[in-house]
């Protein structure tokens, strides 16, 4: 099996390599994991998204993508305390996602349980495979006459 570089992610991995080292916090950006899933009328995305209050979440559906947006925050500590090290996802994210076919953009329903964002997109009318019967017209055969048999 043939796995795909991907310098981003690469470079991501680096940069948490670099603030164990320097004992920094996380960056104020980052990305929710997510997984696209297709049924034979829908998608289905769902997003982890840890400790985010659904107030601070925002979902734009487009015909052929979905974005998602918002902003963590980390919580203050007392007096005398500080982080050491944290990888709990802190700051703002967005997160596009082009979709293979079109949707009914207007149609996607949204839900947010413990901390996992489940969108369920229609694919639009004109994307789904519809089976349709086709009625065979017989066509008659002309008669041979007499002469022609």
């Amino acid at each position: 099996m043939m796995l795909a570089y991907n310098a981003f992610a690469e470079m991501e991995r680096m940069q948490r390599q670099f603030d164990r080292v320097l004992n920094s916090q996380v960056t104020s950006r980052w990305n929710p994991a997510i997984e696209l899933q297709e049924t034979p009328d829908s998608y289905v995305l769902r997003a982890f998204l840890p400790g985010l209050d659904s107030a601070a979440l925002n979902i734009e559906a487009a015909k052929k993508a979905i974005a998602i947006s918002g902003k963590t925050h980390r919580p203050e500590l007392d007096e005398g305390h500080k982080y050491l090290y944290s990888e709990f996802p802190s700051g703002e994210f967005r997160r596009v996602v082009n979709l293979p076919e079109a949707i009914a953009h207007t149609e996607v329903k949204a839900d947010y349980v413990d901390g996992v964002l489940t969108l369920t997109m229609p694919k639009a009318p004109e994307t789904v495979n519809r089976v349709v019967k086709v009625s065979l017209n017989s066509v008659e055969q002309p008669q041979l006459s007499e002469v022609e048999q």
